[in-house]
């Protein structure tokens, strides 16, 4: 290739791709199969048993649940929900501070379909008619829907620690690190002491 074409195409890329202004967008608001972040397990069971029709005795949950730490007792980490090929799995992370009439809360859904090239178009397609337009993402790789997205277009939500929304190929996954983060601060703030040397 002429190098002075193969300049003038890479220019042509660039620019037409950071001429998209990362767009400010509230993922909190949103639902995958009818889950939102922050559901309690019993809330997230029935709302995606309503929208994909399925019968609640066929979700499954953590078969193996451990003691969780913040709770004491032993809470499921995880439900699958599976349908047409495509499954369904909502993560939860207990409630900080502590609360014994909602211990768990979801942080986190993800939504699977089998790749094929077709199953990806559908995805985009289907994401951006009910999410809108992403507000920045990876180009070729993935989409993104948050609050503060990155300010140069291409490096998506990447640093942004709230509700976020990622499509990538055939995956879907809405998630919130603050829940996890929480967790993650509980845990180490009932592990200090004070020196006493």
């Amino acid at each position: 290739m002429n190098i002075r074409v193969f300049f003038g195409v890479s220019a042509l890329l660039v620019s037409s791709f950071c001429a998209a202004t990362p767009r400010a967008v509230d993922a909190e608001q949103f639902d995958i199969a009818g889950v939102k972040l922050g559901m309690d397990p019993e809330a997230a069971v029935a709302a995606i048993a309503e929208r994909l029709g399925i019968d609640k005795l066929s979700i499954e949950f953590d078969k193996f649940p451990q003691e969780n730490r913040i709770t004491n007792t032993k809470e499921p980490k995880y439900f699958t929900a599976k349908i047409s090929g495509a499954s369904v799995i909502v993560h939860f992370e207990p409630n900080v501070p502590y609360n014994p009439k909602n211990k768990m809360a979801v942080s986190m859904i993800i939504y699977e379909q089998p790749w094929t090239p077709d199953n990806v178009a559908s995805m985009k397609q289907a994401a951006i008619e009910k999410y809108g337009q992403p507000s920045n993402g990876t180009i070729g790789v993935s989409s993104h829907w948050c609050l503060q997205p990155h300010n140069n277009p291409g490096f998506g939500c990447s640093e942004f620690r709230g509700p976020k929304l990622v499509l990538s190929g055939t995956k879907l996954q809405l998630e919130d690190f603050r829940y996890r983060q929480a967790v993650i601060d509980y845990m180490n703030k009932s592990s200090s002491s004070k020196p006493a040397f």
